[in-house]
């Protein structure tokens, strides 16, 4: 369907002087002061209580769990089956709004993707507040997993639009940080009181985010795929500390240039008007499924679907629902809930530690060597399960080895496991089909993490929990070697040069080493 026709002359003018045969620099980093820094930081952290709603609702399934399942002397006792299942709808859920993300914002924008979803949130905080059966359970989790899904994709492009090229992975660390901060806040209410209490308290959060999230402005790169070239200069200079238009106006041009699919050389009225027959003609779903197909693409697609499931494995996400029963059943010397509240704290600090060593080793080296060491704590869970447990008996500190091995997989978890896929979806997608990419990302991350929900408690009947651990542990392993062959170092390079990266034009070199 034809966009509304160009604007005025008035606006149009914004975006002259393009000039096609001038190259625009790849990696430029604009002499901006810290306010730019500053306004980045504060987009990120307001839009970043999205995600922190986003946390609560995929921890709270953990407090649940981990007083009705298995639980005869509550009326909502779940049995392994029900358990399984409200511990997994959330995730099977989640990648149908999450394929959905990449039309909805692309609609309304990342911004107004991002205000609109809260309101399906405070829903089913209320809804679980009040639940007196299992099947409204289940449709608590139906509600939160659309809603996640609706979320988590716009965020990304936010952040991969909006950001100077050497902010970008701590921002994206941020974002990543505040879901664990949801986790966190979840797991503390769940310490201190029971699950309803903590919904009834986590209802207030999706209504702070609505109303925090109003001011901050839409992203520049999407207003100009939507010809609204002022308003698109004047996000980018409240997202570069609130300056004059002439002190964005390098990177102003820049964006033009680079988003030269929708205004291609001079822009003017008649072009402006006549840029979406080829859409009109093939249709809006045909000309998607042309984009995906398209190298440049695929391949960045391919490596952010391999390191999601990697990286999920690695944190042990398939078990996260069940961990106060299991580490109950490992007889570990330390209260369940406890350690849940002690792992969000490691993990916090992990990303604390990503933040600070992100620019200097980049994201490669961080990678490497946080799924080396997660192989080696997987592998020790389960040489504890299989061959040490029986010995905790009459050696009581071998108990302590499986949290202590949780424990670093929970910081290594914030410093590269599971905040590395979304950092690199925030960055190695091409503008054009951005947010289908983003939105498939997504989608595959939750249905991973679905997956090995469901199956946990199906594989370690079959092959017990150090057999779990062994198989999580190899899948790591072999990660390490993915990793070593084929992910790119991003820390610091444009999304042009991170774009190169995906084609047989580039330097090898300098794909593989942190930009100086």
């Amino acid at each position: 369907m034809r966009d509304p026709p160009g604007p005025s002359v008035s606006l149009i003018d914004d975006a002259v002087d393009v000039d096609e045969d001038v190259p625009v620099p790849t990696n430029t980093r604009y002499e901006y002061s810290n306010r730019s820094t500053f306004a980045q930081v504060l987009a990120t952290i307001v839009q970043s209580w999205l995600l922190i709603d986003n946390g609560l609702m995929k921890a709270v399934p953990t407090l649940i769990l981990g007083s009705l399942h298995d639980n005869p002397n509550e009326p909502l006792d779940m049995n392994d089956d029900q358990a399984s299942w409200f511990g997994a709808i959330p995730y099977i859920c989640t990648p149908i709004t999450s394929f959905a993300s990449g039309i909805f914002q692309e609609k309304f924008g990342r911004k107004g993707s991002m205000i609109l979803v809260n309101i399906p949130i405070f829903v089913a905080w209320i809804l679980l507040y009040v639940a007196e059966s299992i099947a409204a359970f289940y449709t608590v989790a139906v509600i939160m997993g659309l809603s996640i899904g609706l979320s988590e994709a716009p965020l990304s492009c936010y952040i991969g639009e909006t950001s100077e090229p050497h902010l970008r992975g701590t921002l994206a660390t941020i974002m990543s940080t505040a879901m664990i901060i949801g986790y966190f806040i979840m797991y503390t209410l769940g310490y201190f009181f029971d699950w309803r209490t903590a919904a009834l308290i986590s209802s207030a959060f999706p209504i702070v985010t609505f109303v925090l999230m109003t001011p901050i402005p839409e992203s520049s790169t999407w207003l100009i795929g939507r010809s609204r070239f002022k308003d698109a200069k004047k996000s980018l200079r409240w997202l570069r500390g609130w300056v004059t238009a002439e002190a964005v106006e390098e990177e102003y041009q820049s964006l033009l240039s680079n988003n030269r699919d929708p205004i291609r050389k001079k822009p003017s009225e008649s072009t402006l008007q006549e840029r979406g027959p080829e859409q009109e003609d093939y249709g809006f779903f045909r000309t998607q499924y042309q984009t995906l197909m398209n190298d440049n693409i695929m391949l960045p697609l391919r490596l952010v679907l391999i390191t999601s499931f990697i990286g999920y494995v690695a944190v042990l996400r398939g078990m996260t629902p069940y961990l106060i029963g299991e580490l109950n059943a490992l007889s570990t010397p330390i209260d369940a809930k406890l350690v849940l509240i002690i792992t969000q704290i490691l993990f916090l600090l992990g990303a604390a530690a990503d933040m600070m060593f992100l620019q200097g080793l980049g994201k490669r080296k961080i990678a490497l060597f946080s799924h080396a060491i997660a192989a080696v704590c997987l592998l020790g869970i389960g040489f504890y399960a299989f061959h040490l447990q029986a010995s905790a008996v009459y050696y009581p500190h071998l108990a302590w080895l499986p949290v202590i091995f949780l424990m670093v997989i929970n910081f290594l978890g914030g410093f590269s496991l599971q905040v590395l896929p979304w950092q690199l979806m925030c960055e190695v997608f091409p503008r054009v089909g951005r947010g289908l990419a983003t939105g498939i990302s997504a989608a595959w991350t939750h249905l991973v993490i679905s997956l090995l929900i469901k199956s946990y408690l199906y594989i370690k009947a079959w092959i017990g929990l150090g057999g779990v651990m062994y198989l999580y542990g190899t899948i790591t392993a072999f990660g390490v070697v993915y990793f070593y062959l084929h992910l790119p170092e991003t820390e610091g390079k444009s999304l042009k040069q991170i774009e190169t990266y995906f084609t047989s034009n580039h330097d090898r070199k300098e794909k593989f080493e942190v930009e100086k």
